[in-house]
Parts: C-alpha cells; structure tokens; sequence
C-alpha cells in the first residue's frame, strides 16, 4: 500500500521543520515585512550559519561549527510556519538593497564583495534585470533581428528581445530547443554547475531532483521557459545556417540557410548568433580508424543503438565528459581501459549523484523566497574574487617553488583527496597527479571516477591514440590495445563560427579575421563585422555558468540594439583600436595566470594557431562581478557608426543609470 499523499499544509510543515533556521528568518522577514527580526535574531544566528557544501569545498578540512540554539530555532520556523499557513500577501516581497546587503550578510556569514552587491541582487532573482538606456522610441516594424541557435543562450535573447519589443527570428538546426543538451546524451551526462544558479534568473527552478542535474531535465526545464513565453512560433527548427553576408550599402545581413532541405534566404539588421563555442566534436588524428571493425563514438554524438553491455571497450580522454562516461558505463561493459592524455585536477564533489531531498523541493516551492535565498548561497562562491586561484604569486614562488598559497591549497586539497582513493597504490596516484597548476585546464568535480578506477574490469594506461587496426587501437608508445568499441571523449574543436561561412566587410571571412587566433571585444563583438554578434566569443568565460553569462551578455545586446534605434544608426562595428587595446588588457593580465603559465598542460582555453603557436583565448582573468558592470552599456566611443540620413552621430552622449 502506499502512504496517504500529504496535502500543502502538511508539506509545508514537513518543509520548514527541516529548513535551516538562518534561511526561514529571511524569508519571515520577507513575508512579514519585520525588519527588527534581522536585529532580534541576529546574535544567535551570526557564527552559526549552516555551511553550505558546493564547489570548490575540501570535504575533509571541515571545522565544527556551533549551531543555533534549538529553542531559537523552533522559534523561528513556529513564527515562518504561521506566517505562510496566513495566505496573505508579502509585506516585503522586495527588499531594498541597505536591506538585502543586511540579509545576505547573515544568510552568508560575509560581506559580499562591494562590485559583487548588485550582481548578486539580479543574479539570485530579487530583481529583473534593469534596462540602463530608456526606450527613447520603439523599434520598428522594418527593424530585424536574427538569432542563430536554440539553447540555453539563444532561448535567453528570444525571451529579452521579445520583452524589449524587437522583432526577431530564432534558427535551429534541430528540431527541438536545448542545444548542447540535445546533442551531448552520453552516458552520465550532467551539468557540472549547481542546479540552484543552473537557470535563468528570471525564471528560477525550484523543482530540480539533483544537485547537479542530467541532460533530460535540464532540456524539461528549457521547454517549460521556451513555452512559457511562447517562443516556438519565432523559431524555424530544422534550420541549417550555411553562411551570411554583410551588404555594406544596405546595411543588412543576408543569411543563407537549408530549411527541412530547401534553401532559404533570411534578411536581418543584426544577426546574433548564439550557437556558443561547442559545437564541433573533436575526432582525433587516428591512422587507419576505418580498418577499425567496432564501433566508433564521440561523446558528443551518441551512437544509443549500440549495446555496451559484456564488450571491451576503450575509452579515449578523462575530461568532464570523459569521467562522466567512464562513471556511467563500468558496471555494464565487460572489460573498460580508459586511455589518460594527462592526468587532471578532480576536486571532491559529494553532491554529484545527490538527489535534492524532497523537503527541501517542498521548501523551496511551498515557502515564499526560499529558491532566491537558496540561489544566493550558491552564487557565492561565483560572486568571489578568483585571482587567487588563478594568479601566480611570484614572491611565494620564488621562496616556495609553488604556484600561489590558494592555489597551492587547492592542489593539494585535491592530491589529499586522490591519495585517500587509492592509500595503498602509490603507483596509480602517480599515475593520476597532474603536473601543472590547478586551473591550467578546467578541473573535475568528481562524479565516482576514482571509485570508477578501482573496479576490477576497469584499468587506466597513459598515452595517446595513434593508430588502430581491425581489432585494436595502436597508441602512440606503440603499446596495442584490443577492443570492441572505441568511445572517444576528446571534447570539441572550437571554432567560433569559423565553420559557417560568415563574411563581414569587403567580403572578410571569419576564418580570415581569425588568423592567427579568434578575439573579439568583450567578448562578443568581432571588428569587420558590423551588426554582428557572437554570443560565447572569446574572452566571454571565467568561471561563470552559461546562464550567467549569457544573461550579461544579452543584457548588453539589448542596450545595444536599443542605442541603434533611439539614434536611428543603420550600423554598428567596434573600432579596430578598441578590440586591440581589449585584447591588450586581457592578454596582460592574463600573463601571470595558470592558463598561461600552465606548464605542460593541454586543454581547450588554448587554440593552436596556423602555424602551430598556442594563444589562451577562451578564458578572461577579470572578476565575475567586474564583467557584469562592463557589459551594462556600449561605450559609445568605442564604435564607428552610421546613421540611416548618412550621417555621422552629432553628439556622443553617456547612458543614463537608472537606480534599481
């Protein structure tokens, strides 16, 4: 038989008795509008905040922390309790900034970083974002803009583009939204991001089942935001875009495309394109694949007709996607040899295969503000400054041979962790411990791959793919493997657009402009290529996930197109001088970080140009929060524009601020 489904109340009550007592007091403040329960409650609370375990946390070094005092506790869920069985309307349900520094403070135990105050404000869903340029005028009917791709950030410029009443049309090759997440259903695949802050500001989730959440609902969740606000009518599915080209003396784009199998042409004022950086699987150079009898997949291309179950199986790369494969298929393949380019930095993660607890799914939906407060907790460690762990200290290094105390700290932190899996087996740590600083290619969360490692039909050997024959693959030490199936997780080849025929003024290609080394301007806007936008362009990442980013970048977007048409500019196009002196910035500061003085390190920040040089080109050494200020508005001078009368723009004027 099965137990009697509980009614709301019944939930409600099972939610607040298990809620941490500091997060029900900042929703009873919100509920009930009380200010002086932050001050009443604020000495027994503050040093007792329930430590969140995310990211980025050394499992083992965890200090006893005193606890809130029970009766205090009760206190404040009895008070949350009546409060929310009340039904009635928030007295509070926004909180002003003075108000929001105070809760955040006790709520995290810290000061946020002053840059990263109003960042965190929009990011955890206490306010929209806010326009920085009013609309002078709206767009007009003749003003077109097109989007390229379907995913998480293309979805995110449908729904801000829609808002800000532009006109717009979206084009996805598949037949569905998700992008990446349609594309890449390997086994075990899962967002290496929070569920929290994996999603929209605006439109939050608070129905995630895991702490880090699979493929299949994350795509849920795209559908539900793509028809909450009725985008599939603006989005040509089946759409291939094969190219497009600027038309200087109309001022337009002309996009070539192959609809369901016929041509089609599009014709846009501003083309964005939001098809992010992976999107081309990576196949390695292998001598004689096609001798290979078995079965070839990418991760990045699924082959699930293919039964897994009882063969040998070798698995090329232990990346993200790498580890996750090896994770998910070990307990059904016969035998599993997992091919190690290099070893990489896996830091503990013990909420990988987690299911959010279903009080706290009750919490967070039954219990106004719980998901924002929740989602502050986990953009924290996003909202902090990274150069730490990033830079290298030269006075430390010289005293010590290190990198930098943080990260040094890190390092071992994950070396502890390695050597705790395997405390008997000096030979496999060896085998697994990089030699190059963290963060010189992107870390692991560790999803069971060390637990993976230890399994009896699972083995892991050094090398690279060289060759394969009929029945094996040859690496490149000569060392021959025999194998049923070949499974190649060696992630994508990122080429920013340059597999589109993309061409800009005087018939420029991106493939051109790209040589020796894709760039851009802030991380979207590429010289040449007037009314064009490359969403996930170089320089766009630090540590921030898609959706972050992508809300910034759209954010910026939307004040650009809104400039355009408040000063009636038929193009746009960044001065080469401002892309040179950004790029100029970003290069030097990046000089002295982990991604550059990365050792031996391989790994995809890096592109290897024409002529075989390599350039960091994908990541951006400023603070998180700092990007978020830099992209609220164009700086005007950084542009060569054109008004639809000819005519040069009479003045320049600054963006006005408006207050949240």
């Amino acid at each position: 038989m099965h137990a009697p489904a509980l009614d709301t109340h019944s939930k409600i009550d099972a939610a607040i008795d298990a809620l941490d007592p500091t997060m029900a007091l900042m929703a009873l403040i919100q509920i009930t509008g009380d200010r002086t329960l932050l001050n009443h409650y604020w000495d027994a609370i503050d040093g007792r905040q329930e430590e969140l375990i995310e990211t980025f946390v050394d499992i083992h070094a965890h200090e006893e922390r005193p606890t809130i005092d029970p009766a205090v506790a009760t206190e404040i869920r009895d008070r949350l309790r009546a409060a929310v069985k009340a039904e009635k309307p928030a007295v509070m349900p926004q909180i002003d900034m003075p108000m929001f520094r105070r809760m955040s403070r006790l709520l995290l135990g810290n000061d946020l970083p002053e840059m990263s105050v109003d960042v965190a404000f929009q990011h955890a869903g206490f306010t929209t974002d806010t326009r920085v340029r009013k609309a002078a005028d709206v767009p007009p009917a003749d003003f077109k803009v097109l989007v390229v791709g379907a995913g998480m950030m293309g979805i995110n410029a449908a729904i801000k583009l829609q808002q800000a009443g532009f006109d717009f049309t979206v084009l996805e090759a598949l037949d569905k939204v998700g992008g990446n997440w349609l594309t890449n259903t390997y086994p075990g695949a899962a967002v290496d991001t929070p569920s929290r802050i994996y999603s929209f500001s605006f439109e939050p989730n608070a129905s995630w089942t895991q702490f880090y959440p699979r493929g299949p609902e994350f795509l849920s969740y795209l559908d539900r935001v793509a028809d909450k606000y009725n985008l599939r009518d603006r989005i040509h599915f089946g759409t291939w875009v094969e190219g497009a080209t600027w038309d200087e003396a109309r001022k337009i784009w002309t996009v070539k495309a192959v609809r369901n199998g016929k041509p089609e042409t599009y014709e846009c004022n501003v083309l964005i394109m939001a098809v992010g950086p992976n999107n081309n699987p990576n196949y390695p150079n292998v001598k004689n694949l096609d001798a290979f009898k078995g079965p070839v997949i990418h991760s990045a291309a699924w082959d699930h007709s293919i039964d897994l179950k009882g063969k040998k199986v070798v698995l090329v790369g232990t990346g993200c996607s790498g580890v996750q494969v090896a994770t998910a298929i070990a307990d059904k393949v016969g035998e599993l040899i997992i091919v190690q380019r290099q070893p990489e930095h896996i830091i503990p993660n013990p909420q990988a295969h987690a299911p959010v607890g279903e009080l706290e799914r009750w919490a967070m939906e039954y219990v106004p503000f719980v998901a924002q407060w929740k989602r502050l907790q986990s953009l924290h460690s996003q909202m902090r400054d990274m150069h730490g762990m990033i830079m290298k200290d030269d006075e430390y290094a010289a005293k010590t041979g290190g990198f930098g105390p943080i990260n040094d700290g890190m390092r071992m932190m994950c070396e502890g962790y390695l050597k705790s899996h395997f405390p008997d087996n000096p030979e496999m740590v060896e085998l697994l411990t990089p030699n190059f600083p963290v963060f010189a290619k992107r870390p692991i969360l560790d999803c069971g791959f060390y637990d993976t490692l230890k399994k009896p039909n699972v083995s892991i050997v050094r090398g690279e793919l060289a060759e394969a024959d009929e029945d094996a693959v040859i690496l490149a030490d000569g060392t021959r493997i025999e194998c049923d199936v070949l499974l190649l997780s060696t992630g994508y080849n990122l080429h920013f657009g340059r597999q589109f025929d993309i061409r800009g003024t005087g018939g420029k290609t991106l493939n051109d402009a790209f040589d020796p080394h894709p760039f851009s301007y802030e991380g979207m806007l590429i010289t040449g290529f007037p009314n064009f936008v490359f969403m996930g362009a170089p320089y766009s990442y630090l540590v921030a996930n898609h959706a972050v980013v992508s809300e910034q970048q759209v954010h910026y977007i939307v004040e650009l197109l809104q400039w355009m048409v408040d000063d009636h500019l038929s193009s746009f196009d960044v001065s080469q001088q401002a892309t040179q002196a950004f790029i100029d910035d970003v290069d030097a500061n990046l000089a002295n970080t982990a991604w550059v003085q990365c050792g031996s390190a391989h790994g995809y920040y890096r592109d290897k140009g024409a002529h075989g040089q390599k350039k960091v080109i994908l990541a951006i050494p400023r603070h998180n929060s700092r990007i978020w200020h830099d992209l609220r508005s164009p700086r005007q001078g950084d542009f060569n524009v054109t008004r639809k009368d000819g005519e040069a723009p009479t003045t320049t004027r600054e963006m006005e601020v408006l207050t949240i």
